[in-house]
C-alpha cells in the first residue's frame, strides 16, 4: 500500500506551529509518497477524524474529561485503518496522520502543563506516544475476533491504567500477559471497577501497594522469564502469584491467594 509521509521540511514547518498552539498550515508541499500497491483511502483518515471530533463534542456537551475520548474512540480508529503491516508500523504514516487531520483535537486533549505542547503525542519526540498510534494498539490488544463485544477490554480502566501500565510497559505487548492484567483487575462480577487499589502508593504519603505494584513485579519478573511464551493460562496463574499481599480496591482486604 502506498500512503502519505511528511519530510523534514514539513516535520520543522509542524513543529513550529504546533508549539506555538497555532493553526498547522497546508503540508501537502511537504509530502512524499512511500510503500508499493494501491494508495490508501485519504478518507479513511478524514473519517475516522470526523467521528472523533464528534465525539469530543458530545463529551465536552456532558463535561466529561477529555481524557474520557480515549476510550469512546479507540475503536472507531482501530476498525478503520488498513491492516497494512508497513503502514502500521511506520511512524511516519502515524505522525502524519496525527499533525494533519488530528492536531486539533490532540491540542484539546493534552493541554499540557501551563498550556505547553507536549510534542510526543503528535509523534515528534517520543514518537510511540503519539496519540493516534496509541488508540489503535489499545484497540489491537484488546480486539478480540469471538468476544460478544470485540473490544471489551479496551473500555475497561482509566488513562493511568493505560498510559502508566500498558503503553509505558513493553512487556503489556505480549496480549497474554496484558489480557490476564486486565481480566484480573476488572473482573466480570465487578462490572468494571477495578480488584486491586490504584491510587498513591507511596508509604511516606499513606499509600499502599496495589495494582502499580503488581506491574512492578510483572516487569522485574520479565528480566528472568520470557512472557511471549507463557500460555494464557501460564500468564494467569503467573498475575495471581505477584499480586499475593496487594490491597485490594475495596480497602479492607489484602489478596491472600495466589
Amino acid at each position: 500500500m502506498r500512503y502519505a509521509i511528511l519530510v523534514s521540511k514539513g516535520i520543522e514547518v509542524a513543529r513550529e506551529a504546533l508549539s506555538q498552539r497555532q493553526k498547522v498550515p497546508d503540508l501537502s508541499a511537504f509530502e512524499a509518497v512511500v510503500g508499493a500497491g494501491d494508495p490508501l483511502d485519504e478518507s479513511i483518515l478524514k473519517t475516522v477524524a470526523s467521528k472523533i471530533r464528534k465525539a469530543e463534542a458530545e463529551l465536552s456537551k456532558k463535561k466529561l474529561g477529555p481524557e474520557e475520548l480515549d476510550r469512546v474512540c479507540f475503536d472507531v480508529l482501530h476498525a478503520a485503518i488498513p491492516r497494512e503491516q508497513l503502514l502500521l508500523a511506520d511512524m511516519g504514516f502515524w505522525t502524519r496522520f496525527a499533525i494533519v487531520e488530528l492536531a486539533d483535537v490532540i491540542h484539546t486533549r493534552f493541554p499540557g502543563r501551563l498550556g505547553k505542547t507536549n510534542l510526543d503525542n503528535f509523534g515528534l519526540g517520543s514518537r510511540k506516544e503519539c496519540w493516534p498510534y496509541k488508540l489503535w494498539v489499545r484497540g489491537e490488544l484488546a480486539y478480540d475476533e469471538n468476544g460478544k463485544d470485540k473490544y471489551h477490554l479496551g473500555r475497561l480502566g482509566g488513562v493511568e491504567m493505560w498510559t502508566s501500565h500498558v503503553h509505558r510497559q513493553n512487556f503489556m505487548t505480549v496480549r497474554q500477559l496484558f489480557r490476564s492484567v486486565l481480566t484480573f483487575q476488572f473482573p466480570e462480577e465487578l462490572k468494571g471497577k477495578p480488584y486491586l487499589f490504584e491510587g498513591e502508593e507511596a508509604e511516606a504519603k499513606g499509600g499502599k501497594p496495589g495494582i502499580r505494584t503488581l506491574i512492578k513485579r510483572l516487569r522485574e519478573n520479565w528480566a528472568s522469564v520470557e512472557y511471549s511464551l507463557l500460555t494464557e493460562r501460564e500468564a494467569t496463574a503467573l498475575v495471581r502469584i505477584h499480586s499475593k499481599g496487594l490491597h485490594r480496591a475495596d480497602g479492607k482486604h489484602l489478596v491472600t491467594k495466589a
